[in-house]
């Protein structure tokens, strides 16, 4: 199981995580809080990696969000990041409120598939994916 962190209130999606990686091709998945935080991995992914993904896509996230005004003159937001190495990919899209969702596949992988299962476990499971903002130092 990987959960991060440990909470009581938050159930363990490990298991969505790993039910993606079994895409063919697939290697990674993590879902992060918007402001950076590795909240759940798939299999093989220890806290480690997660960690270093999460700052990695966080920095990635925003700078992709920001970009929205070269796509359309209107305000549109951001929906996916597709970043494309010489042996995979690396997803990174919008997942509950609060929450992105982050993946990795070989060259191999059919990336409208991919793509698809990824926006289709955000759709199936939008609540569950939602992270509540972390309370300010002011706040306690």
């Amino acid at each position: 199981m990987n959960a991060y962190p440990e909470s009581k209130q938050r159930p363990d999606l490990s298991w969505i995580l790993d039910e993606l990686v079994k895409v063919p091709h697939a290697r990674h998945a993590v879902l992060l809080s918007a402001d950076g935080l590795a909240m759940s991995a798939s299999d093989g992914v220890g806290r480690v990696l997660a960690e270093r993904i999460a700052a990695t896509t966080t920095g990635l996230q925003s700078l992709s969000r920001n970009g929205a005004e070269f796509v359309s003159d209107l305000d549109t937001p951001w929906q996916q990041t597709m970043v494309q190495y010489r042996d995979g990919y690396l997803f990174v899209i919008a997942a509950g409120n609060g929450s992105f969702l982050v993946a990795s596949a070989g060259t191999a992988v059919e990336i409208d598939h991919f793509s698809y299962t990824m926006a289709d476990i955000v759709k199936r499971l939008s609540d569950a994916l939602a992270v509540d903002p972390r309370p300010s130092a002011e706040q306690g």
